[in-house]
């Protein structure tokens, strides 16, 4: 029997990030952990910790997320006590949850100054694609004038596939 518990706590102990220990998370059992994890990213958000957070990111990768996590992700994605921003995005293009589309939209269009590559805001891109609903599109079309030219360009190259 998995021990979760255990198992997070563990993300916090170990010395060496080499170890395959994310290994002895199961597979085959998707979401097994949800109420869980919806639990500590809230215990997350309230305490504001930001190390908490990576972990729970983490196990939220392996155990799988719907549209359940969209809410607080995306409340997350308001705050600036973390750096998470991009992994979230990114679990967001997998929850596909169109409620989504107005904050990636305005997250792509406001790319912060300390971000010469636009990793969030093409990752934004990204998840407005995966979403694939008729304002997730036309969202990527009005950021194909972005003043910005690498989210002009990925969102080109997006809104023609």
């Amino acid at each position: 029997m998995f021990d979760f518990e255990k198992f997070y706590e563990g993300l916090f102990k170990r010395k060496c990030y080499f170890d395959n220990y994310l290994d002895k998370y199961p597979t085959g059992r998707k979401m097994a952990n949800k109420d869980e994890i919806l639990k500590l990213l809230n215990d997350n958000l309230r305490s504001k910790d930001d190390i908490g957070l990576s972990h729970t990111i983490t196990v939220l990768y392996l155990d799988g997320a719907d549209s359940d996590f969209t809410h607080i992700l995306l409340q997350l994605l308001e705050c600036d006590w973390h750096i998470l921003h991009e992994d979230i995005v990114d679990v967001l293009e997998l929850i596909k949850d169109p409620i989504s589309v107005d904050k990636l939209y305005n997250l792509a269009l406001n790319v912060p100054e300390d971000d010469e590559c636009c990793s969030l805001g093409k990752k934004c891109i990204w998840a407005l694609s995966a979403i694939n609903t008729e304002d997730s599109r036309r969202k990527i079309k009005l950021l194909c004038n972005s003043q910005e030219p690498i989210i002009r360009e990925t969102a080109i190259l997006y809104f023609n596939e």
